[in-house]
C-alpha cells in the first residue's frame, strides 16, 4: 500500500490524541504568576495614592503657621521638588490613559521617578531624622507587589543607596551637620525586609489560597467532562473514530466496532489493518478535502458505510460513520410512505371513473347496430382502460412495500414454491420455468417480496416476448462474501444496450403492453431488502442478477 499522503511518520511529539480535547492545563485557573506584567489598573490605583499622598504633603506643609518639619533645612528646594513629583503625576495620568509606553516601562519610570522626588525632599527637610523616609518603605512596598522578587529586591537597594547618598551629601554641603548611618542603616534593612517579605511568603501564601482550591475544581470538572464525553460517544448510534497523526485508531465506540466488525480488537490499532478501505478513503480525502462524503464499501465485514471527515488538532482526524445500508433503507421508506398517500388519492380519484368507463365501453360492445370500425375502436378504449387499470395496480404495489420482514429464507424451496405457482397461473410447460442452484444458499429478506421480485421479473420476461415460447432459467448460488445471487435469464430476444440503460426508471418500457414499472419495482424491494439487481451482458435474451444478504448455515 503506498505511503498516506497525510498519515506518514512518526506520531506526534505533542503525544497522542484524545477526543473533544480534553487536555488543560490547570494554571490558567490560578492567580497570575510572580513576576507578571502589571496591569493598567494596578498603575490607575498607585497613581491615586501618589496623588493622595501629594495632596497630604502640601496640607501638612502649606497649613502649618511655623516652620515645620517639612522643608526645614531648604524650603524653596522642598517646594520645588513637590511641584516638579505633582507634575510627573499628572503626566503619569495622561501616560496610563493613552497606554503608552506598555505598562511595565511605565511602572519602573514610575517608581525611580517617585524614589528621587522623595530623595530630594527628605534632604530639604533635614535627612533622614525627618522621618520622610518612610516614603520610600512605602513605595517599596507597592512595588514588591506587581514584580520579582529579585527587582523588589533591586528596588530596595537603590533606596538604600539613597539614604546613605543624602546623609553624605548633608555632612559635606553643611558641616556642623553629621551623617546619621545608623538611622539610614534600619531604615535600608526595613525596606530590603518589606520588599522579601511581600513578593515572596506572602505572595505565595495568597496564590497557594487562590490557586489550590482552584486547581482542584479544574482537576475535577476535566474529570466529569471527560467521564461524560466518553459516555456520550458510547451513546450515539453513529460510529465515531479518533485517529491519530500515525493512522492509529485512538479512540473507538461500541457503533464503530459492530460495523467495521471489530468488537474485541484492542486500542490503539492500526486503521489501515482494521480497515483498510477507509484508510484510503480517508487519505482520498485529505488530498481532496472538498469533494464531500461518499459511500465505502468494506470487504472485510460485508458493510457499506458513510464516512464524514474532521481534522483534529495535532494532526488528527474525527471519523463519524453512518450505516450506508440503513440510510438508503430510510429513505425508501419515506419515498414509499409519499407514494402510497399518492396512490391512495389516484385510487380514489381514478379507479372509480376508470369502473364506470371500462363498464360503460362493455355495453356499447354489445350493441348489435355496431360496424367494424366503431367495434374496434370500442377494443382499444377497453385495452387502454385495461393498461391504466394496470399501471394503478403496480403503484399501488410499490406502495404496499412499506414494511419489510426479514428473516432467514432457504431459497431454493421458496423458489421452487414459486415456480410451481407461477406455471400454474399463467398455463405454462413446466420446462418453460426451471430452477437449481444451492441448496445451502440462506438469504435475510422479506418472503412475500422475494415471491413478488421473481414473480414481476418472469412476467416481464413473458410480456416482452409476447407470441414466441420462451424458456426462463433460475440459478441459485453463494457468492465468496456470504452473499446470495439469483440469476433469472431467458432466451428471449434481449435487452439492447441503450435500454439497460434505463430499465430501472419508472415508467420506462420496451413494450406498448407494459407500464415501465416493473423493473422499478423490482429495483426498489430489492433496496428495502438491503439487496440490489442489474441486468448482466449477455449474448442471448436478457439476464438479471439480484444480489442479498446472506445468513449462516446452521449445523447439522
Amino acid at each position: 500500500m503506498p505511503a498516506s499522503p497525510f498519515f506518514s511518520g512518526a506520531p506526534s511529539s505533542d503525544g497522542d490524541l484524545t477526543p473533544f480535547d480534553q487536555r488543560s492545563d490547570t494554571r490558567s485557573a490560578s492567580v497570575l504568576p510572580a513576576g507578571s506584567v502589571p496591569d493598567w489598573p494596578a498603575l490607575v490605583l498607585i497613581n491615586q495614592c501618589r496623588f493622595f499622598l501629594l495632596l497630604v504633603i502640601a496640607g501638612v506643609y502649606y497649613a502649618a503657621d511655623h516652620v515645620g518639619v517639612l522643608g526645614s533645612r531648604d524650603a524653596t528646594l522642598f517646594e520645588i521638588a513637590h511641584l516638579f513629583w505633582t507634575v510627573l503625576a499628572l503626566g503619569f495620568t495622561y501616560l496610563i490613559r493613552i497606554k503608552t509606553p506598555s505598562a511595565e516601562v511605565q511602572l519602573y519610570a514610575q517608581s525611580y521617578l517617585d524614589m528621587l522626588c522623595i530623595t530630594v525632599m527628605l534632604y530639604a527637610s533635614g535627612g533622614i531624622s525627618s522621618g520622610m523616609g518612610l516614603l520610600l518603605l512605602l513605595g517599596v512596598a507597592l512595588l514588591a507587589q506587581l514584580v520579582k522578587a529579585r527587582m523588589a529586591l533591586l528596588f530596595a537597594a537603590i533606596g538604600t543607596l539613597m539614604l546613605f547618598s543624602e546623609e553624605l551629601l548633608s555632612r559635606y554641603l553643611h558641616t556642623g551637620a553629621s551623617a546619621d548611618l545608623e538611622r539610614s542603616a534600619m531604615l535600608g534593612i526595613a525596606l530590603f525586609s518589606v520588599a522579601w517579605l511581600i513578593s515572596v511568603p506572602v505572595r505565595r501564601l495568597s496564590e497557594r489560597e487562590i490557586s489550590v482550591p482552584t486547581q482542584f475544581r479544574a482537576g475535577l470538572d476535566i474529570e466529569q467532562i471527560a467521564h461524560l464525553n466518553e459516555e456520550i460517544v458510547q451513546e450515539l448510534d453513529s460510529g465515531v473514530l479518533v485517529v491519530d497523526s500515525s493512522g492509529h485508531i485512538q479512540v473507538m465506540n461500541d457503533s464503530a466496532r459492530i460495523l467495521l466488525a471489530c468488537e474485541f480488537v484492542a486500542l490503539p490499532a492500526p486503521l489501515r489493518i482494521i480497515a483498510p478501505e477507509l484508510f484510503d478513503d480517508m487519505n482520498d480525502f485529505c488530498l481532496s478535502p472538498g469533494r464531500g462524503s461518499r459511500p465505502v464499501s468494506m470487504l472485510s465485514c460485508s458493510q457499506v458505510v458513510l464516512p464524514h471527515y474532521s481534522g483534529l488538532s495535532r494532526r488528527g482526524m474525527l471519523i463519524r460513520l453512518e450505516d450506508h445500508r440503513a440510510i438508503i433503507s430510510q429513505f425508501q421508506q419515506l419515498k414509499l410512505a409519499s407514494l402510497g398517500r399518492l396512490s391512495a388519492s389516484i385510487a380514489h380519484e381514478i379507479r372509480n371513473p376508470l369502473g364506470a368507463l371500462s363498464h360503460a365501453v362493455q355495453l356499447a360492445q354489445e350493441s348489435p347496430g355496431l360496424s367494424d370500425e366503431d367495434r374496434g375502436l370500442l377494443d382499444v378504449a377497453l385495452r387502454q382502460s385495461g393498461r391504466i387499470d394496470r399501471i394503478i395496480n403496480d403503484v399501488l404495489q410499490v406502495s404496499s412495500a412499506k414494511q419489510t420482514s426479514h428473516e432467514a429464507i432457504p431459497v431454493l424451496q421458496a423458489l421452487e414454491t414459486f415456480r410451481r405457482d407461477f406455471i400454474t397461473e399463467r398455463g405454462l410447460d413446466p420446462a418453460q420455468l426451471r430452477c437449481h442452484g444451492s441448496v445451502n444458499a440462506i438469504a435475510v429478506a422479506d418472503a412475500d417480496q422475494l415471491d413478488r421480485i421473481m414473480w414481476n421479473l418472469c412476467n416481464n420476461a413473458l410480456l416482452h416476448n409476447s407470441g414466441t415460447r420462451v424458456d426462463i432459467d433460475i440459478t441459485i448460488a453463494v457468492a465468496e462474501s456470504g452473499s446470495v445471487t439469483i440469476d433469472v435469464c431467458d432466451n428471449g430476444k434481449g435487452i439492447s444496450s441503450e435500454d439497460a440503460a434505463q430499465l430501472f426508471e419508472p415508467f420506462y418500457s420496451t413494450s406498448h403492453e407494459g407500464t415501465g414499472l416493473g423493473l422499478f419495482i423490482v429495483r426498489e424491494l430489492c433496496t428495502a431488502n438491503n439487496g440490489s439487481i442489474e441486468c448482466l451482458p449477455s449474448d442471448s435474451g436478457a439476464t438479471f442478477r439480484i444480489t442479498l444478504p446472506g445468513a449462516a448455515v446452521p449445523e447439522a
